[in-house]
């Protein structure tokens, strides 16, 4: 433990144990005010301002580095000056706040370390956003009263970080003699975890193709760990797109726990599903837990440290337990686990990403799974839209609430007459009106406060990188689409992946249906020396028939098709009476065709999803297929709930029909995304249409194999499978045996389930 330096900023160390009780919200126009007033009053002192200064020393066994930069120090007095800068609030303090008087001491003590001065003066000075003082207050220290307020808040700070480094030596020792999970390594498993190392070693990036079966949470997450416990990397994030896609990777840290591996692993769960209380409002004014709930988390953190998984079952009786926001003290738990698992808005999200780690970090890993959902859900991250009639019914509310005259009416007033605009307008005023209008929310409460302040915030940043990069975005208005507003849409997500990926020590892009893998490469912010890798299915080709029956699936061709798509569906069905599915690319042609089905055989034991379907609905769905061997055939939407992360074994789904080729909607904003993909890496009709739709597609042909005894059929409802730009795009062990007549599916269904 004496050979590690521990390294920590001033700031970091006052905030350890001074720090404001309660949970409030954040303003980013006081952070912006903040920033300002620093400037403008540095701007106008004769003093230097930023001078840094480290102190380093050995505690209790403990190498120990400290450093931060002084607001101003004025070394031509004597003795000479500190000045702590803050933003004034509103009215002028009486007495500098603890934590802003012992940041300047905690410099104050550096400086007569590295000087040998017996005192020095210290100033807390408060300022407007403009630099004028309002209050400011000034006392000298001799040397003995900064060392011994330094060293008490030096010791706990230490001893917690003593407990924590001892944590880190315990999970280091138990991952050098960890032995892989499982007996034997599955064919290409190995592999895999070689090329997942590597690119941590490396610091590089990894792209994947690991069909089902391949094992590729163990594959991924078991080189990650010995990279960890080699010091390669400090954090691992596992990232996913879906609350379902978490449970393999926590089963594979808990066998791994059992086997003697030592550490904590956190699952960070939605702030929404997290909050306790019937209307979440962050403030200690409304919510008790907020109230005190700093006060009260250090606690619980150190009770927290014996035990290794920090699920939400955990979070919940913590939370409980100690009167904490369970999602804040997740927060708190983020910055000492070992493995976090979340959704990717905690890594790429601008507004979301967790600052307190990447920004302080850099030794993180990311494993990213399903990487093919990445790209639509970071150009939604990097986009922001805002409607006039959503402002008007939260303003219609405000209204009822606070009164026509309050300032959150009159805000939401001038802020609506700002859009919408033409394109290619001046947005500066709209920019500032966001601004005016999130500083008018703040004064008062109306339900469904949080959801316009998120989206604000998203269209004010959206603006902002819309104005830096021009060609990766476009600014919509549209008043008949969106009866008045501003959309900004972001067109490229690559250099905003990039960016976020690049100075990290290595991350593991993979998924079941990343094909192209080149252009998933580019797409997901990759550079050539970025490896690529793709694995063949695991299990027998033999064990997958594949069908294909060219039918014209496309819009204008719908009506025509509904007869020929059912009749191949009850064709595939009636061969052998089980448990299949039928993907549909929307709501509207899965009604249609299940019109037709019903009126072909009205007996037809069919099990429909339906759209916004809540948990309890969709656990009875899939009991349909679970729970008995009663035949069911289920029709469902591509790139749905029941098309990605289900795990239907054995018999529960033994075949499936896909109608169409799963192409996004055409629509205005899908071709301006083609345009900019045509521009910025070729084939836009690719990037922006084919494949995602083929991505869907290969998700929902996935869900029928599922082990090494698994056996189905899978039948493709479109003639565009036979253009060699789709067949490019199916993996080796989909072989497309073409039939062109229902006779022929129902006989060759037959003949392959006959050899059972």
């Amino acid at each position: 433990m004496s050979e590690q330096t521990l390294q920590v900023s001033v700031r970091a160390l006052v905030g350890f144990s001074v720090f404001p009780p309660d949970i409030l919200p954040i303003s980013r126009s006081l952070m912006e005010q903040g920033r300002d007033a620093h400037l403008a009053r540095q701007q106008e002192s004769l003093a230097r301002s930023e001078a840094m200064l480290t102190w380093a020393q050995t505690m209790d066994g403990l190498a120990v580095r400290v450093s931060g930069r002084m607001d101003l120090f004025d070394d031509s007095k004597s003795p000479p000056v500190i000045e702590e800068i803050k933003l004034s609030p509103i009215e002028a303090p009486t007495a500098p706040a603890p934590e802003h008087l012992l940041q300047a001491v905690c410099y104050g003590f550096m400086l007569c370390e590295r000087d040998g001065l017996d005192s020095v003066d210290i100033k807390v000075c408060y300022v407007t956003r403009e630099g004028q003082i309002t209050a400011a207050f000034l006392e000298r220290f001799d040397k003995a009263r900064l060392d011994a307020a330094f060293l008490d808040l030096l010791r706990p700070y230490v001893a917690w970080q003593k407990r924590l480094l001892a944590h880190v030596t315990a999970r280091d020792d138990s991952l050098r003699t960890l032995p892989f999970p499982y007996a034997a390594y599955r064919p290409r498993q190995r592999e895999m975890a070689k090329q997942a190392y590597t690119a941590i070693s490396r610091k590089r990036r990894l792209f994947a193709v690991m069909p089902t079966g391949t094992g590729k949470s163990a594959a991924v997450l078991y080189p990650a760990l010995k990279a960890l416990g080699q010091g390669l990397t400090k954090k691992i994030f596992c990232l996913t797109a879906r609350g379902t896609q978490r449970i393999a990777m926590q089963q594979e840290i808990d066998r791994m726990i059992a086997q003697g591996l030592r550490l904590h692993a956190l699952t960070l769960n939605a702030k929404e599903s997290l909050c306790p209380m019937e209307q979440m409002r962050c403030h200690p004014d409304y919510c008790p837990r907020a109230k005190g709930h700093y006060l009260r988390q250090p606690d619980a953190l150190m009770e927290a440290l014996s035990t290794q998984v920090w699920g939400s079952a955990f979070i919940w009786e913590m939370s409980d337990k100690h009167q904490l926001c369970p999602f804040e003290f997740s927060l708190a738990l983020c910055e000492i686990a070992d493995v976090v698992i979340c959704d990717y808005n905690y890594a790429f999200h601008p507004q979301v990403r967790l600052t307190r780690i990447f920004d302080s970090l850099r030794k993180l890993t990311l494993l990213v799974d399903e990487a093919h959902n990445l790209p639509d859900r970071a150009r939604d991250m990097l986009s922001g839209s805002i409607t006039i009639s959503q402002l008007r019914a939260f303003r219609r509310e405000s209204g009822k609430l606070h009164g026509r005259t309050s300032g959150i009416y009159k805000a939401l007033s001038q802020f609506i007459k700002l859009l919408p605009q033409e394109e290619g307008a001046d947005y500066t005023p709209v920019q500032t009106g966001i601004t005016s209008l999130l500083d008018a929310l703040g004064t008062g409460y109306t339900p469904g406060v949080m959801h316009l302040v998120r989206d604000l915030v998203s269209l004010g940043s959206a603006l902002t990188r819309a104005q830096e990069a021009l060609d990766d975005y476009v600014i919509m208005n549209d008043a008949e689409a969106t009866k008045g507003g501003l959309t900004v849409l972001n067109l490229n997500p690559a250099p905003h992946l990039f960016e976020v990926t690049r100075r990290l020590s290595g991350c593991v892009f993979y998924s079941a249906t990343l094909q192209p893998l080149s252009a998933m490469r580019l797409l997901l912010g990759g550079e050539m020396e970025d490896a690529c890798l793709s694995l063949p299915s695991p299990f027998p080709e033999e064990h997958l028939l594949t069908l294909h029956m060219p039918l014209n699936t496309r819009y204008a061709a719908r009506e025509t098709s509904l007869m020929p798509a059912a009749q191949a569906i009850l064709a595939l069905f009636s061969a052998h009476p089980g448990k299949m599915i039928a993907y549909f690319p929307s709501f509207a042609y899965l009604r249609a065709v299940g019109e037709v089905l019903e009126g072909l055989a009205p007996d037809l034991p069919l099990n429909i999803q339906q759209p916004g379907m809540d948990e309890g609905s969709r656990i009875q769905f899939l009991d349909a297929f679970l729970q008995d061997d009663a035949p069911v055939l289920g029709l469902c939407v591509l790139g749905g709930v029941f098309s990605e992360g289900v795990d239907l074994p054995g018999k529960a789904l033994t075949a499936v029909a896909i109608i169409g080729v799963g192409l996004p909607q055409v629509n205005e904003q899908n071709n301006r995304y083609r345009a900019r993909m045509e521009e910025a890496m070729g084939d836009g009709f690719g990037f922006a249409y084919r494949y995602p739709g083929m991505h869907k597609v290969l998700q929902a042909a996935g869900r029928i194999i599922r082990s090494e005894t698994d056996r189905g059929v899978l039948l493709l409802l479109d003639d565009r499978y036979a253009q060699a730009d789709y067949q490019a795009l199916l993996p080796s062990h989909i072989t497309l045996n073409r039939v062109s007549s229902i006779e022929e599916i129902t006989q060759s269904a037959r003949r392959f389930f006959a050899q059972d």
